[in-house]
């Protein structure tokens, strides 16, 4: 009886020994009433304790929130920022005239595609292309010019008394007086007054006084004062001249003692020209030429000086603005030269031309070689 009535109180559960109800409708998502709430479970070694959420969690979690926004708010600023800059970017180096007569647009870049030009009401100063030899003398520079001038839509003059001497005196006294301070945003008042001058609009006058010694031929102008679009036909002309006064006493800066500040003074007044440096190589037959045809002895060593300069010169404008050239490799007698300057033509944007021989200018002193040359039928500049 004593076992029966033991496994009965087992059965039924003693009064004692009865286990407590627990409530577990807390596990209930509040979302779905029907669903267990499962907490996530964490991966932690068996005899690691588990961790228990704490107030200094919630305030990390609190914190991370501020920090949120923090963040926020910077990447927003850095975009607009970077957004700011890129748009003084794109101004900077692509402004189209139509939003402003002040601008640094470019028309014609395939000819100096490296030129600074700082456009104005004033002055456009890469409006017109130019074409500048610089050459010492008896170099065949002459020569060179000459058969320059058989290109298409290429006029060019000869020497000019060095006058680009004067041009740069000029500007070098305008930037050296201190009253008339040339560059002032503000304008000037008083004994010196005048309006703010714009950057670079000096450079359409020098421009111009070159332009006037080298004219077209007087039924060229005539059939140009008819045009209804002179400044076009004007524009599609590239101008050019040659010197071989550049290397003179005069164009040595005081201080560096080169041709470099002078060099620097072309690229300002003449921004959309291509230079081409020539020079002697062979400076001996460069000196015996002077004696035979001028009776003038000179000091070998001082050529070589002013080759030196002129080599300096070509490196500091550049591969896009000069081409260096030795008149010992392009005028040989074979004609063998004549690809030196057919590949010099190229480089300056011409197609289908070629030059089969070369003229003798300068012959004996000052002769003059008449001969003229066919380029092709096709010859053409391929640039604007």
């Amino acid at each position: 009886m004593v076992s029966e009535k033991v496994e009965n109180d087992d059965l039924r559960g003693s009064p004692s020994k009865k286990k407590p109800i627990v409530d577990t409708s807390f596990l209930t998502s509040p979302f779905s009433p029907s669903t267990p709430f499962n907490p996530p479970t964490t991966s932690r070694a068996p005899d690691q304790p588990q961790r228990i959420r704490s107030f200094d969690d919630e305030e990390e979690t609190s914190s991370f929130g501020e920090y949120q926004h923090l963040i926020f708010l910077s990447c927003m600023l850095l975009f607009f920022l970077v957004q700011t800059q890129t748009f003084q970017l794109i101004e900077y180096y692509w402004h189209p005239g139509y939003f402003s007569p002040y601008n640094r647009d470019n028309p014609n870049h395939n000819w100096c595609p490296t030129a600074t030009c700082n456009n104005s009401p004033q002055c456009q100063p890469c409006r017109q292309r130019f074409l500048i030899v610089i050459a010492t003398g008896r170099s065949g520079s002459t020569t060179l010019t000459n058969m320059l001038d058989m290109l298409p839509k290429v006029r060019m003059a000869g020497e000019n008394n060095g006058h680009l001497l004067f041009a740069r005196d000029a500007m070098q006294s305008l930037y050296d007086s201190y009253d008339l301070n040339l560059e002032s945003l503000d304008g000037v008042v008083g004994a010196w007054k005048h309006n703010p001058i714009p950057l670079q609009s000096t450079a359409c006058p020098i421009q111009a006084m070159f332009e006037s010694i080298n004219p077209p031929t007087q039924d060229e102008l005539i059939r140009l004062a008819k045009s209804e679009d002179t400044q076009k036909a004007k524009e599609e002309t590239i101008i050019g001249f040659k010197t071989v006064r550049f290397h003179g006493p005069d164009f040595i800066d005081e201080f560096t003692k080169d041709l470099i500040p002078s060099a620097d003074f072309l690229m300002e007044s003449f921004p959309c020209a291509r230079f081409i440096i020539n020079i002697r190589g062979d400076v001996e037959k460069q000196v015996e030429s002077w004696k035979n045809s001028f009776g003038l002895d000179l000091d070998g060593d001082e050529i070589r000086q002013y080759n030196k300069w002129l080599i300096n010169v070509a490196a500091h404008l550049g591969q896009d603005r000069a081409r260096l050239l030795d008149m010992s490799e392009w005028s040989k007698r074979d004609n063998s030269g004549v690809e030196v300057l057919n590949d010099l033509i190229e480089w300056l944007g011409f197609e289908d031309c070629k030059y089969d021989s070369l003229l003798h200018s300068n012959k004996n002193g000052y002769g003059i070689d008449r001969q003229r040359m066919f380029l092709g039928e096709k010859c053409r500049y391929k640039g604007n």
